[in-house]
């Protein structure tokens, strides 16, 4: 017989940390959204796909000159 554990924790995060939390949050939806969108219209253009590893390299690009309040969170967020 398989028992299954669960634990659950609950955050009581100050200011900064929520502002910080927010942060993650918004820079890792800004990179799904960009990175779907990008994938669309190149397929609605070529009827082709990209890859991952492309948009990535893309993304940090644009983080040079375009995107620069992406360094303000954790490079794992987009």
């Amino acid at each position: 017989m398989q028992i299954n554990k669960a634990y659950r924790y609950e955050l009581n995060p100050n200011h900064g940390q929520l502002m910080a939390l927010a942060k993650h949050a918004g820079c890792a939806r800004y990179a799904y959204n960009w990175g779907l969108a990008q994938r669309i219209a190149l397929y609605n253009r070529e009827k082709q796909s990209t890859t991952a590893i492309t948009q990535h390299k893309e993304l940090n690009r644009l983080k040079k000159t375009e995107l620069p309040w992406m360094y303000e969170v954790s490079k794992c967020a987009p």
